[in-house]
């Protein structure tokens, strides 16, 4: 241990001398850790996070299995037979159900009426779970009108003010009373459940065994397998089967270890290419700082000569110049540390606020107890990696070799091959990094740039989800009807429309349509169906192909059944004829034909890479509805934003109590459908700038050192007439050869790496010719810059001084 203290303090006075070298190395470690970690903090969070439930092996999900469907499709359950597996499964500790989640409006509490997202438990879901209340308690047996909080919305909607326990909060009308907060980390069934009420069961609801839509979730008593539970379950089912044959006959109910909802698809795949390159960067960042650590360690074979001759063993050598490179990355993990908080922070500032699945989990990324052991673990292994093989190669100094290089370094030869061989690998991992970052670059630029069917510019969208518990489907329509006329007379709004789902927002209505004449008989089509008040589609910048908009006298219940299709489905159902005037069949009450008034061009839906779909428009008032996806959209003949006070104060004319939210330009809904691409081509073209200043700068030292090495020979060649641009071609020509043997690895490298970004791209290929061609050139005219300079230093030597540098 003393040894290891004068190592540590032998090891401070060496940094604190060169103040110079020690700055630079610790910011280009902090950029590399900083980043690691960043990326690490957001796979935790997304992908590697475990539930925090006590016992969690002995979790399982119970569902339900008609005979008919598909293996591993499993249906959720109905009340009825809920309430049954609860007395008839002893194998279970406790059995509890839940439902996603549902909209209620917020009517009391703080500031303005609010929409929450609440999710429906019975009151022993968090016994089952072994999850006890950060503050407050959880539900009590047959308990009813109470809610528990969100930690992250109690912090956020009640400033975390402990004194919220036993406050009255309005759901739907309906008074519920605070009792408890949730711990921090605990998201159940999703990362968007703002509070949790309570789940009670009617006696209609316990007779029910057909309405399947409860998610199950039970605790296996002590000793009981999963083996064992499966075939008390199969018991219990065929003797539900055998006393509700209507209803149960031939369901089974598969028993499966219970597991938190997976990240899937594009955002899964998005997260770990930001991972890949992020490790890239840091094997640069570690290339480079191991580069530097040579050089210096070759400047300090003098000094690790004497202290040989005075009897220092070379294992007390090495480890006193690791002991330094890991000083240097402990400073450097601290101020990664900081980074890694920043980048984190601006990473959840552009991850879009309203996604119901997909990013509520990205809105929770914070730096936690992992992210930092990582920070501190990484710290420690990179101080080591880059630290290790530079004091392997200065610790091999002799007082003889010393002493005969007359107090020059001796291994100065093999230091710069080595040298060499991790500038090439900088120049090949950064190829890498910029051929990725291109490529996904291109993609953003041509996705942001693909007309979408509609005009965002000058177009504000505001939600506003109705009062259920207040207005019928009949009186939603006078209450959209009146709202709609107060925001016309707002001063600035050219056009408004009223839909009750819009683009690019996560949603939209499905519809099994009859088979179109050419298709299969008794067959059906899917096409997207939106509910539209009269003058939509001018507000939306959708244009008419043909025919007409609704009118005001077709906006009501009792009108003639009229419906507006897109273009995709004019070509499906009248290909190269004119749709106006033509019946679809199936599509009004009792099966009714509709006429089709009108055909607007096509625009995208769920996202702006998607291919435009059939679409059926019909007049709101003909379907009324009472939906919490309402959304109004109002163009606006200046900032679309000047509006949203006054949109805001019209609805509220027509109920104080209406919640008005997501008040949002089309332009920031259409960014948001497109977050992850400009967060991974931002991310990506940021690693990548650092890796070809990075690569730069490791060029630069090689030719310096190079050029250090090389006066005495530079200076013969002066004095046998050699001409200043002799000696630039040389040293360029040595640069060169170090840039194009990692471009050619770079280049294979990633022609096999960039395929695995297939998935993320669009409208480009992974190989794209033009993106290789434009990284590489862009490589080595910044290698070939940064040879430049100690190249134009090196024509300045002069033969004289140089004869004498020996």
């Amino acid at each position: 241990m003393t040894g290891l203290l004068q190592d540590l303090r032998y090891a401070l006075r060496q940094l604190r001398k060169s103040p110079g070298f020690t700055s630079v190395t610790i910011i280009t470690l902090a950029l590399g850790i900083g980043a690691t970690t960043a990326i690490f903090s957001v796979v935790d969070t997304v992908l590697l996070h475990s539930a925090p439930y006590a016992r969690s092996a002995e979790l399982v999900a119970i569902g339900e299995k008609a005979p008919t469907t598909a293996p591993g499709d499993i249906s959720e359950v109905s009340p009825g037979d809920f309430i049954d597996w609860q007395a008839q499964a002893p194998v279970f500790a406790g059995v509890a159900a839940y439902q996603s989640w549902e909209f209620h409006a917020l009517t009391s509490g703080s500031g303005d009426p609010d929409e929450v997202w609440a999710s429906p438990v019975t009151p022993n879901l968090f016994q089952v779970l072994g999850v006890n209340a950060f503050l407050g308690r959880m539900f009590a047996p047959n308990e009813t009108q109470a809610v528990v909080l969100s930690h992250q919305y109690w912090r956020s909607h009640f400033a975390s003010d402990p004194r919220i326990l036993g406050k009255v909060l309005a759901l739907d009308g309906r008074l519920h009373r605070v009792i408890g907060i949730a711990p921090a980390d605990f998201e159940f069934p999703a990362a968007n459940a703002q509070m949790w009420t309570v789940l009670t069961f009617s006696a209609a609801d316990r007779a029910n065994h057909e309405d399947r839509k409860l998610s199950v979730v039970a605790r296996l008593s002590p000793s009981v397998t999963l083996r064992q539970a499966q075939a008390v379950m199969d018991t219990v089912a065929a003797r539900l089967a055998a006393q509700y044959p209507k209803t149960n006959s031939g369901w089974s109910t598969p028993v499966a270890p219970f597991r938190s909802p997976e990240i899937h698809g594009i955002l899964r795949d998005t997260i770990f290419a930001l991972l890949g390159a992020v490790i890239f960067m840091l094997m640069i960042v570690c290339s480079n700082v191991a580069s530097m650590l040579l050089e210096r360690g070759t400047a300090r074979q003098g000094e690790i000569a004497v202290r040989a001759a005075l009897g220092a063993s070379r294992a007390r050598l090495v480890l006193q110049l690791v002991v330094e490179s890991v000083l240097l990355a402990a400073a450097a993990g601290v101020g990664g540390v900081i980074l890694a908080r920043s980048g984190l922070a601006v990473i959840v500032s552009v991850v879009p606020k309203y996604n119901l699945v997909e990013t509520q989990a990205l809105n929770h990324i914070s730096m936690n107890l992992a992210a930092f052991g990582f920070a501190a673990a990484l710290s420690c292994l990179t101080g080591i990696g880059v630290g290790l093989l530079p004091a392997l190669r200065t610790s091999r100094i002799g007082v003889s070799e010393w002493l005969k290089a007359h107090g020059r370094a001796a291994a100065g030869a093999r230091g710069i091959r080595l040298q060499s061989a991790l500038v090439t690998c900088e120049i090949a991992f950064a190829l890498v990094l910029l051929v990725g970052a291109g490529l996904m670059i291109q993609s953003f630029r041509r996705l942001a740039a693909t007309p979408t069917g509609l005009d965002p510019d000058h177009l504000l969208t505001v939600r506003v989800p109705l009062l259920k518990y207040k207005y019928s489907s009949s009186q939603s329509a006078e209450f959209y009807r009146d709202v709609l006329a107060r925001i016309r007379n707002i001063r600035g709004v050219k056009s408004v429309g009223m839909a009750n789902n819009l683009p690019f927002t996560g949603f939209h209505v499905s519809l099994a349509l009859p088979s179109p004449p050419t298709g299969s008989p008794g067959g059906t089509v899917e096409a997207a169906g939106r509910s539209v008040s009269p003058g939509y589609f001018q507000a939306m910048g959708t244009p008419f192909v043909g025919g007409r908009d609704f009118t005001e006298a077709e906006n009501r219940i009792d009108a003639p059944c009229v419906r507006i299709v897109n273009q995709a489905m004019a070509r499906l159902y009248w290909p190269g004829e004119d749709a106006v005037g033509r019946q679809l069949p199936g599509v009004c009450p009792k099966g009714a034909s509709a006429a089709i008034v009108g055909v607007v061009g096509d625009s995208k839906q769920d996202s702006v890479e998607s291919q435009a779909k059939p679409e059926l428009y019909e007049p709101y008032a003909q379907h009324p509805f009472a939906s919490f996806l309402v959304t109004f959209a109002i163009r606006t003949a200046s900032d679309p934003l000047d509006v949203a006070m006054a949109v805001r104060q019209a609805v509220h004319q027509v109920d104080n109590d209406q919640p008005v939210i997501q008040l949002r330009s089309m332009q920031e809904v259409i960014s948001e459908s497109i977050w992850r691409q400009h967060v991974s081509a931002s991310l990506l073209g940021i690693f990548a700038a650092i890796a070809l200043v990075l690569a730069a700068v490791g060029i630069y030292g090689v030719i310096s050192y190079s050029i250090s090495r090389r006066t005495h020979e530079l200076g013969i060649r002066s004095a046998l007439g050699a001409t200043r641009r002799d000696v630039l071609e040389l040293v360029l020509r040595d640069g060169l050869r170090l840039t194009l043997i990692g471009v050619v690895a770079g280049i294979i490298l990633a022609f096999c790496l960039t395929r695995t970004l297939r998935s993320l791209l669009f409208g480009v290929t992974s190989t794209d010719p033009v993106t290789f061609a434009g990284m590489v050139v862009l490589l080595v005219t910044t290698a070939l810059l940064a040879c430049y300079i100690p190249a134009r230093r090196a024509t300045n030597v002069d033969p004289m001084v140089a004869l004498r540098y020996e």
